[in-house]
């Protein structure tokens, strides 16, 4: 699986471009991907979420939010055990929301008081053990957009959400640096960019951007997320 899913980052023959993010290529070239293993448990039907969240959690502690640096920086992709049975999006989006929800619920920390917990405000973003997060969605139902899909079972791409504002800054570098990456995916998948992507910085909404459509015509998906 592992492997699979690094093969995705190298540079492919004929006209298609490689992985549209640049970030998360130098991530696979310098060895920087993290990985953690989320097994499915036939006998309850569900998938194991105490381990993603204590492995979150793990990888959490060990960022050091003021001394965050893109080139060392290190990417957590969260895979769910492929089960024959769970294919298309909805159930997709399903394990997607009972993760997310799972965080909060079994969050030790709490909500950063300066994120808003309304996913429609400006300042919202997923938070857990006291870190805001980004999470970008990838399953196999997705067909023509290719960098949103690692293979066979569903997958979860955290970074803590302040590396983007490293990355791509709210300045004429940051913009030129989301342009090509947006061109990227243009050139990469055989849908152009979700008009959903946009910038915290910005006060653009992170919640649609984490589970996107496989298309740009399908309504956002609306955060149905419960917060204490």
């Amino acid at each position: 699986m592992i492997s699979h899913i690094l093969s995705k980052f190298e540079d492919e023959a004929g006209s298609r471009t490689g992985f549209p993010c640049f970030f998360g290529q130098n991530a696979v070239r310098r060895g920087n991907l993290r990985f953690l293993l989320v097994p499915y448990v036939r006998e309850n039907s569900r998938y194991e979420l105490d381990r993603f969240a204590c492995g979150l959690r793990s990888y959490v502690e060990q960022i050091d939010i003021d001394a965050l640096d893109i080139s060392r920086h290190r990417p957590l992709l969260v895979l769910f055990e492929p089960v024959a049975t769970l294919t298309t999006r909805d159930h997709f989006k399903q394990i997607f929301i009972e993760a997310m929800q799972y965080l909060i619920d079994q969050d030790q920390r709490p909500w950063p008081a300066h994120v808003s917990k309304d996913p429609a405000h400006h300042t919202w973003t997923m938070c857990f053990h006291g870190c805001e997060l980004f999470v970008n969605v990838s399953h196999p139902a997705h067909v023509l957009r290719r960098s949103r899909n690692m293979g066979d079972g569903l997958a979860f791409v955290i970074n803590p959400r302040k590396i983007f504002d490293i990355a791509a800054p709210a300045d004429r570098r940051g913009r030129a640096v989301t342009a090509k990456i947006r061109r990227n995916i243009d050139f990469y998948d055989d849908v152009t960019h979700s008009p959903l992507l946009g910038s915290y910085l910005l006060g653009e909404a992170q919640w649609p951007q984490y589970m996107i459509a496989d298309n740009n015509e399908d309504v956002p998906l609306q955060c149905p997320l419960r917060f204490n």
